[in-house]
């Protein structure tokens, strides 16, 4: 198998990543960072102190899109199951008026695979992914607002091979800029509305020497929290994701794919339940994705637990 070959092998399980024949094929293998982790309220960041938080994320695309977006018909079928673990540090330290913190996340990966047109079948177990490290992230918390911003570096911990599709890490670095906030539309904080964005900039791949062009997403949400008892407050609301590919994927500096950009759009529910005496929270949000190009679509539940100490 060439090296060429061997990236379009990548792109196929990397959740929103692979095309297979046809008129476009996409040569980035995947993104490190799967939007649906956050959704309403997603631009404020934690108290100060230590806040442990776990994101579960069970995925599923079923079909393939071109770059125009019409179903590539070849049994395409994926099953990602995702669980990672972020340790947050937030500090008394302000800078430019606001909480200092750092954080890490390891995500631990499984996947399995099928594609009925090529008969071909893998799996993966439960095992280390690519971990993200922050060093530099920011909260800001006002009585009507709050922002975030964050530098981060994903290093390419998870095992890679570009001869095993189902591999779960992608083999390259990647830095990540974070940026947004919350609005709060009452005095009391009640109605909210939130957007979080990352800018994601890639390496060249291992093995393929693929550098994987340039990534935009953006998680929002718009929540209503009500306290059902002293003890309980409950948020639903209306969660969503937009992604965008913009900029080419190259090899060697050499652009290899032009204007076949991934792209893909979410939509979904939330409900999240906290538990102040143990400033404990639990949050589900289930998401479908539409308008996909040049990547795989399906949908997603995601179990978010966290625990501030």
């Amino acid at each position: 198998m060439n090296k060429a070959s061997k990236c379009l092998w990548t792109i196929a399980i990397c959740s929103a990543c692979w095309l297979a024949g046809g008129a476009a094929q996409a040569a980035t293998s995947g993104t490190h960072y799967g939007f649906g982790g956050e959704g309403v309220m997603a631009g404020t960041t934690p108290p100060i102190g230590f806040t442990y938080r776990m994101y579960n994320t069970w995925s599923n695309p079923t079909t393939m899109k071109d770059n125009r977006g019409h179903k590539i018909n070849n049994g395409f079928n994926l099953d990602v199951f995702a669980s990672a673990h972020r340790f947050v540090y937030v500090t008394e330290s302000k800078l430019f008026g606001a909480d200092y913190f750092y954080d890490v996340v390891m995500p631990l990966v499984s996947k399995d695979l099928d594609i009925k047109a090529t008969g071909f079948s893998d799996s993966k177990s439960l095992s280390l992914g690519d971990m993200v490290i922050e060093p530099l992230a920011l909260g800001w918390h006002k009585p009507r607002w709050d922002g975030a911003f964050g530098l981060a570096v994903i290093a390419p911990t998870g095992e890679y091979d570009a001869d095993i599709p189902t591999s779960p890490g992608l083999g390259y670095w990647s830095g990540m800029l974070t940026i947004g906030g919350t609005y709060y539309f009452d005095s009391a904080r009640t109605w909210t509305i939130s957007a979080l964005t990352r800018t994601i900039i890639n390496s060249r791949q291992r093995d393929t020497h693929v550098r994987p062009g340039s990534e935009f997403v953006m998680e929002y949400g718009l929540g209503k929290e009500v306290q059902m008892r002293d003890d309980l407050l409950v948020r639903v609301g209306i969660a969503g994701a937009i992604y965008r590919q913009f900029s080419d994927d190259s090899k060697d500096g050499v652009d290899t794919i032009a204007s076949e950009h991934k792209q893909s759009n979410a939509l979904g529910v939330e409900l999240n339940l906290f538990y102040l005496p143990a400033q404990f929270q639990a949050n589900i949000r289930v998401l479908r994705e539409f308008d996909a190009e040049n990547t795989t679509q399906g949908s997603q539940a995601v179990l978010t637990l966290t625990k501030s100490f």
